[in-house]
């Protein structure tokens, strides 16, 4: 059983607890993810299984859709609501949203959170804000907004003023910040007051399922093939197969492009995955997944 699972991850769950959960049920102890969300976010996590894992990198670098909710008013040492309040000014009324939601298409340069688990020296930021340490000069990094839009009214309650965007963007993304940077183009402190994945990549919320699915064995795994169908495809004989079981480079002649390219066989079994040889006249195995004779 190798492949990809799409998992709805609930609230006050962290994306490693829902690794920790499924070994039971799935019957296997390799299983990754890709795109950590915080306890406190829920939504798509995109979870590999058994050989599913090796395939996990190449997954990596999709764009996210997050569907998000601000808090305009008060500002949190986390940037989201779980944490201690640093700052609030009272909103009564706030206009201009949306041309400041349009402000940050395109190239966005922001600065993760102190607490992120981004590394600084060595350790994990959020290790240095348990320990009451403030890193002043924490790398910034640029980050594409495709789109960006509000998705709700605008609710004024206890002198802050809340509401709900989405917002399509490349890896690497933290909705928490980007909240907070929407209340300070719009002259308040804030914070993210909820957070859900939507779609990472190809893969949608609509096809996933539960934790409680997968325990009732009511799911359904992605092949492996199918999940990098991004990729071109090579159908390959048998006597191709023999050179892929020992790592043997093939001949350019074989491939469309000379790019990443999934090999497979008739059934659409993810057989290798090959890219580009540096000497640029072969193509060579980058990960071997056939074990046939």
């Amino acid at each position: 059983m190798d492949g990809i699972l799409l998992i709805n991850k609930p609230k006050d769950f962290t994306s490693f607890d829902v690794i920790a959960v499924l070994k039971k049920p799935l019957n296997t102890g390799k299983l990754g993810h890709t795109g950590t969300l915080d306890p406190d976010a829920t939504g798509l996590l995109v979870v590999g299984v058994n050989k599913g894992t090796k395939i996990m990198k190449y997954l990596n670098n999709d764009e996210k859709v997050y569907i998000a909710k601000a808090c305009i008013g008060i500002s949190t040492d986390t940037v989201d609501k779980t944490g201690e309040v640093i700052d609030q000014a009272p909103v009564s009324e706030i206009n201009d949203i949306d041309s400041i939601l349009d402000s940050f298409l395109g190239t966005y340069t922001q600065t993760p959170p102190m607490y992120s688990a981004i590394k600084y020296k060595g350790k994990r930021l959020y290790e240095y804000a348990r320990q009451g340490i403030v890193i002043d000069d924490i790398p910034s990094r640029d980050i594409e907004i495709k789109s960006i839009k509000r998705i709700s009214e605008i609710e004024y309650k206890d002198n802050c003023a809340y509401f709900s965007y989405e917002v399509h963007a490349s890896k690497g993304l933290y909705v928490r910040t980007l909240s907070y940077d929407i209340g300070k183009k719009l002259g308040y402190p804030a914070h993210n007051y909820d957070l859900h994945r939507s779609q990472a990549g190809k893969f949608n919320i609509e096809d996933s399922c539960t934790i409680e699915d997968v325990k009732e064995g009511n799911y359904k795994m992605i092949s492996m093939s199918d999940a990098l169908n991004h990729l071109p495809a090579l159908l390959v004989n048998d006597e191709i197969k023999h050179h892929i079981k020992n790592g043997m480079a093939i001949s350019l002649k074989q491939f469309e492009k000379p790019t990443l390219t999934r090999i497979i066989d008739n059934e659409n079994n993810l057989l290798a995955l090959y890219d580009l040889h540096p000497t640029a006249s072969k193509m060579k195995a980058q990960n071997i997944f056939y074990q046939g004779d």
